[in-house]
């Protein structure tokens, strides 16, 4: 059954010292809750309605949270609203997968947390930008326990990058404007001019490097007919 694959899965994933990542909302935060099966070693993607004793359980295991606005709210989950997840303790920022969230944008997903935050709360100023941008990046990292390693640029850390362009339009700073709340309101995928991961530079000047787009897309559209094929989907 579902459960004992579960069990499995999770046992065959501490033997070889991986982290575990756990999709779940609704009645299978309960039987999630229950299971066992939590650790610290456990990331819990979306926990959408879970209850305050099944909060309360997530955070006593040590597991971490990740809210992926974009797609909880475009499948029907209900408001992803900051504030309910606070007795997690370790939360951070996501994207889910691409098939559903459209693309793979953070900037997306900062900036509906941050105005559901605010429509919820009927109150603009009910999380602070700088709040939601830490959660897309050093509390992301700690709810996959690699804060020691990314997260912040910090002596000793991978050096991991995003540079934003600061000249574009819609990036103009006025006046003593938040830089945070800038990132968080106003910056588009658009706007990033490099991109540094472990000290690799992979994209500079808004291009990728050492990537051939065409042949990506061409391989991409490929897998894709070969699952559909697989699959027996009609064509």
């Amino acid at each position: 059954d579902v459960a004992a694959t579960g069990r499995r899965e999770i046992a065959a994933a501490r033997k070889l010292g991986l982290p575990v990542s756990v999709h779940s909302g609704g009645k299978r935060n309960g039987a999630l809750a229950a299971s066992g099966l939590l650790g610290e070693d456990v990331q819990i993607v979306h926990a959408t309605g879970a209850t305050p004793a099944e909060l309360a359980a997530f955070r006593q295991a040590g597991s971490a949270l990740s809210l992926t606005p974009v797609t909880e709210q475009r499948v029907g989950y209900g408001l992803t609203v900051l504030d309910d997840y606070a007795a997690v303790g370790r939360i951070g920022l996501g994207i889910d997968g691409t098939a559903l969230a459209g693309s793979a944008d953070l900037f997306a997903n900062m900036r509906l947390l941050a105005l559901t935050a605010s429509g919820a709360g009927k109150k603009e100023t009910a999380v602070a930008p700088r709040r939601i941008l830490e959660l897309a990046t050093i509390e992301a990292a700690r709810s996959i326990g690699m804060d020691d390693q990314i997260g912040s640029i910090t002596p000793g850390k991978r050096a991991d990058l995003i540079l934003l362009d600061p000249g574009a339009l819609n990036m103009a700073l006025a006046g003593d404007a938040d830089p945070y709340a800038l990132i968080v309101y106003s910056a588009t995928p658009a706007n990033v001019d490099t991109v540094i991961v472990d000290g690799v530079v992979l994209k500079r000047g808004g291009r990728l490097l050492g990537v051939d787009v065409p042949r990506v897309m061409k391989e991409a559209r490929a897998s894709i007919d070969a699952i559909l094929e697989r699959a027996g989907a009609p064509r």
